[in-house]
Order: C-alpha cells, then structure tokens, then sequence
C-alpha cells in the first residue's frame, strides 16, 4: 500500500474510552493516515461492511452480542479476507496464540501500544496479508499445473508436491512429504552414474534437465521429463529444490513406433534395407579395425516366390514371406541383423562369426525352410530358400563389395539347382558347396 494512501480501519470496540484512545494513537502516526469507523457491536460492525469496505479490523474480544475466541470466529466469517488485529485487556501468552490460532493475524494489549505500536501493527497485518495472499495464489497456480510439482530440501526430502504429482507417481502429496523421491518410485533403471551427474550439477546451482524411467505406486513404470532448479537463500546458498515432473510415456511410446517404422519392414518386422546397409557398414569398419575379428553376411532368396503369388495369391505370398521371418528371427542370435532387403530377397549379418558358424547356422534355416507349410485351400504350401555366404573382409573398401560377393554366392546356389548354401571364398574366387 503507498504511504499516501488512507487506510480504512474498522474499529469494533464498545468502550468508549478505548475506541478514543486508538482514534488517538493512529492519528499520532506520521507515516500513513487512518480512517476509522467505530463500531461497538458484532451486529453494528456487519452493518458497516455491508455499506462500506475496509482494510483491516481492530477487535474487542469482549462486545454486547459476542465474548472470547467466538468473537473472532464470527468477525472472521463477517470478513474472510480481511486481517483481523485483536486488542484485549489480557497479557496472556496462550490466550493470545489462542485468537491467532482462531484466525487473527495480531494480537495487543489495550494500553500498551506504544508511540506508533498500533500503527506499525496494522502496518505488518496488511503486508502480512498481502504476502498470504500472493502464496496462495502461487499455490493455486502450482496445484492447477497440468506438470507434477515437487519441493524438496538440500537432502531430497519432501517439503511440498501439487496434485499432479500425486496423479503421476501414484502418491498423494501426503503420503510424499517427508520422503525422498527416490524411496517412493524410483525404478532402478538409472545407474548411479546418472544420479552423481544430476547431483553434482544442482549442488553446483545449476539447472539440470533429464529423462527417467521411475516406478508408479501401482508398480507400472513410466517415462517422466524431470527438470530440477536450485533455490538459493540472500547469501547465496542453496536451501531448497524445485523439481518439475513431466509424464512422456506417450511421446516415447510414439517416438518408439516411429522408430519401428523407420527401421522395420511392415509386413516381416525384420529389419528394413535401410537399416540393414548401415549395419553392415558399422560391421565393415569394425572389421578392418580389429585384427582378430570376423563377420559374416547371407544373402537368401525364397525359390520360384513369383509362382507362389501366381498361383496362390499375394495374401499367401505374406503369410510365406512372414513365416519365413519367424525362421529367420529364430535362427539368428541376438546380436545378429536379419533383414528383408525388398520382394523375396533377405540377407542376415552375423557378428563376430566364421565360416563354420554361418554355413550350420544357414544350413540349418535352410532344411527348416524346406519343411515349412503354409496351408492353403488348395493345398499346403512349400517353399525352398537358396543361400550365399561371404566373410566381412578387412581388405573391403565398402559394404558394396561385401553385398557383391555374398550376391554372386547366391545367384551360383540358384544356377546349382536352388534349395542349398553356396560360399564365396575373399582370398580367391572359390565356390564351396554345403
């Protein structure tokens, strides 16, 4: 309030002595000027707030219509919003925390206000009001946050979370004050080395912003944004921290099925060509790299497929092209990229693998191919696959070279009758049959 402004002063006091002698006092004050109206009852001092509006009330415990506490209960229902000093001829200690507890913001004793005592009391009452107001304010903005909000010490203890975070983790923001987060839902997905990171940032007052995986009360678990402010006190140190909560488990179930799109061929779910390619490139480099390390790359192409389509139909000829996938995925180990290139043609790169390993791995895919059946009206459905293997070479200059060789094994599987493994020796044009 600006100091030339009047303060409008409800004084509800049936003394007449004493409502002179606050008149008096005020008038006293250089600082602000007063404008009292004196009531001396509850019901004369409900008739003036319904005429006229005012700052603050002056109240008399002891009126004609009300005693004690109860006269502040019913003046703080008369005006909810307005600061209430209570002035009594008690110097009672309990009493007085007593009318404060009953919603009073002050509390002094008739005859000892001192010079301005009254005046700076009305003084704090309003700030003290003002600052009350403004926190709920905050508070009312921070509950209607669509984002969890949490409040911690510099221990991570809880002091304070809004609604959303009890919507996000599970637990209500009773239930999180006076715990660390990391007791109520962490999932045990970050290492410690995550955590050290975000702690010595915050420690060191700056604004840290991450991703987590945490644990729901329920035992879901769900991907949360966090961002985490330090809160520094006047000489600089850090005394709270703000931490904001942000729910994405859509956005990364969505960035995932993108991925899946950008990476996957739709109908197989193997890997696309796209993905396949740099694979191979990344395997290549680590090839020529490491001395001692080898990889390998099938090539596979399903025999007389055009026929299957032709003869049964193109929706048979996905239920083939998918079976084979599942033959495929099975047969190959973890670390391995199957891939369907386009059409009928697929291509598996095995890690760290040798010769031996890749001719019983495709010789195996090959007789379980042999023995699939797709059924059909018509009949079961058969189909044979033809594969050519070539070594990762050091000596290769790109992954073309690699892809040239394994296809040259492949096309000489198919001139030698289809349905068998061919391999295509680097250090000399050589054709090893299975």
């Amino acid at each position: 309030m600006k100091s030339d402004e009047v303060i409008r002063v409800l004084l509800i006091e049936d003394e007449e002595g004493d409502a002179h002698l606050v008149k008096m006092k005020l008038r006293q004050n250089s600082g602000e000027s007063f404008a009292v109206t004196w009531a001396q009852s509850l019901e004369e001092a409900q008739q003036c707030l319904a005429h006229s509006s005012f700052e603050v009330m002056l109240l008399d415990l002891s009126l004609p219509d009300s005693e004690g506490l109860a006269t502040v209960h019913s003046a703080r229902s008369m005006a909810p919003d307005m600061p209430i000093v209570v002035l009594s001829g008690r110097g009672d200690t309990n009493f007085a925390l007593s009318a404060l507890g009953a919603g009073a913001v002050d509390y002094m004793v008739k005859g000892d206000f001192g010079y301005d005592g009254l005046a700076r009391t009305i003084r704090y009452a309003l700030l003290r009001t003002e600052m009350e107001a403004r926190n709920n304010l905050l508070i009312a903005a921070l509950e209607a946050a669509a984002n969890g909000v949490v409040i911690t010490d510099t221990k991570a203890v809880v002091i304070w979370a809004n609604s959303a975070f009890g919507k996000l983790t599970g637990y209500t923001p009773e239930e999180a004050v006076g715990r660390k987060p990391s007791e109520l839902i962490s999932s045990g997905l970050q290492d410690q080395a995550y955590y050290k990171a975000m702690w010595t940032a915050i420690l060191a007052g700056q604004h840290w912003r991450g991703e987590l995986v945490n644990k729901h009360k329920n035992g879901h678990l769900y991907h949360e944004e966090l961002s985490i402010a330090p809160v520094k006190n006047s000489a600089g140190d850090i005394t709270h921290f703000i931490g904001i909560k942000e729910d994405i488990s859509e956005r990364k179930a969505l960035e995932a099925q993108l991925q899946q799109l950008a990476s996957t061929d739709p109908l197989t779910g193997l890997f696309n060509r796209r993905v396949f390619l740099e694979q191979l490139e990344q395997e290549r480099a680590k090839v020529a790299r490491l001395p001692n390390y080898s990889a390998v790359l099938l090539m596979l192409d399903l025999d007389f497929f055009k026929r299957v389509n032709d003869v049964y139909g193109h929706g048979t000829g996905d239920e083939v092209l998918k079976g084979f996938a599942d033959i495929a995925r099975s047969s190959s180990r973890a670390i391995d990229v199957p891939a369907r290139l386009g059409g009928e043609e697929f291509a598996i790169l095995l890690s760290g693998a040798d010769q031996n390993d890749a001719l019983i791995m495709a010789e195996r895919l090959r007789a379980q191919v042999e023995a699939m059946r797709i059924e059909h009206e018509a009949g079961p459905v058969q189909i044979t696959v033809s594969i050519g293997g070539t070594y990762v070479s050091f000596n290769d200059q790109s992954s073309e070279a690699v892809l040239h060789r394994a296809d040259a094994a492949l096309y000489e599987a198919k001139d030698k009758g289809r349905n068998q493994v061919c391999w295509f020796a680097v250090q000399a044009v050589e054709w090893v049959n299975v």
